[in-house]
């Protein structure tokens, strides 16, 4: 007998002036923000550094740098989200990521989502796979992948 999966777990995450929708399983951690170890100066402003995680050091990015927008500073309500990652070449097959508030937890399922319109304004370039429509809301549903070997390409050279 086969299992229809109805519903992901899933967690709204949020970044600057948007919200990202990643599966809860995508996530080992949201912690608070930590200081990282500074990018070398000819690091791209999307890479923040590295931070520590566990018993080793993680690349910490931020998404809103990734699509070309405006890094943002650092607040009081920023959090760090640990995201898994199957790519095989990022070698902690783990990274950090730059949130600007809380994420919180949301059961997806096919009558929570619509598919975004063209009329949907304020389009981000970058690693984003789709911007489903969930009731009032239009998340990105972000690329691990891309962001996981964009990582890695900046660790082969270094």
């Amino acid at each position: 007998m086969t299992t229809k999966l109805e519903e992901v777990y899933s967690l709204l995450i949020p970044v600057a002036d948007a919200k990202l929708l990643l599966p809860r399983l995508a996530i080992a951690e949201v912690t608070g923000y930590t200081n990282s170890e500074p990018a070398g100066s000819d690091a791209p402003p999307w890479l923040l550094g590295r931070t520590r995680w566990h018993d080793g050091t993680i690349s910490l990015v931020s998404f809103e740098g990734l699509c070309g927008r405006p890094v943002p500073a650092v607040t009081h309500r920023a959090r760090l989200a640990v995201v898994h990652s199957i790519s095989p070449n990022l070698k902690e097959r783990a990274f950090g990521l730059m949130l600007q508030g809380y994420p919180y937890l949301v059961r997806v399922n096919a009558n929570f989502l619509k598919k975004a319109g063209a009329d949907d304004d304020d389009p981000w370039d970058g690693p984003v796979l789709a911007r489903p429509r969930m009731a009032s809301e239009t998340p990105m549903i972000p690329d691990i992948e891309a962001m996981a070997d964009s990582i890695a390409a900046l660790e082969a050279v270094a």
